[in-house]
């Protein structure tokens, strides 16, 4: 029955690949157009997903595509670099970010500069319609952000240590 190395098959009958519980499995022997649209199908899909990155922080979404942030269902229209510097402190919550750390990452700066501290001051007015401060300042050192889902609470383990 078999016709070969390939592992084709006489006309008329299928065979499944060794992946057939993979997703897009042809059959062999398969049609050019059939193999054609089944791989723009793929890319398609990994396309809209590269496209459709989204980070979300309880009602905080950051759509990196769009580079569109909601609060809720509210839009919160951010300079650009207001953005930028929220996408920084997003990327790693709960971390505390320099000044110096974030004026080389979102501005390109190298000197000090008070920079950093108007443009946190208006992100946090910006986002204040959440009631739990989002873009926290520790003092001394630069900001950082504030997970709101999670736990900010230190457990009796890490309290009594």
């Amino acid at each position: 029955m078999r016709g070969g190395p390939t592992g084709r098959l006489r006309r008329g009958s299928t065979r499944m690949g060794s992946n057939s519980a993979g997703n897009g499995a042809v059959g062999k022997p398969f049609s050019y157009p059939e193999l054609r649209a089944r791989v723009a199908a793929v890319l398609r899909r990994a396309e809209c997903r590269r496209h459709r990155r989204q980070l979300r922080f309880g009602p905080l979404t950051i759509d990196l595509a769009a580079r569109q942030v909601h609060l809720g269902e509210q839009p919160i229209e951010l300079a650009a670099k207001e953005y930028e510097l929220l996408v920084a402190l997003t990327s790693d919550p709960h971390r505390v970010f320099t000044r110096q750390e974030l004026l080389r990452s979102v501005w390109g700066y190298r000197t000090p500069s008070r920079t950093v501290d108007s443009h946190a001051c208006r992100l946090r007015q910006r986002l204040s319609a959440h009631p739990q401060r989002l873009v926290i300042n520790v003092w001394g050192v630069g900001y950082r952000f504030c997970d709101p889902l999670a736990s900010t609470q230190p457990t009796t383990a890490q309290a009594a240590s």
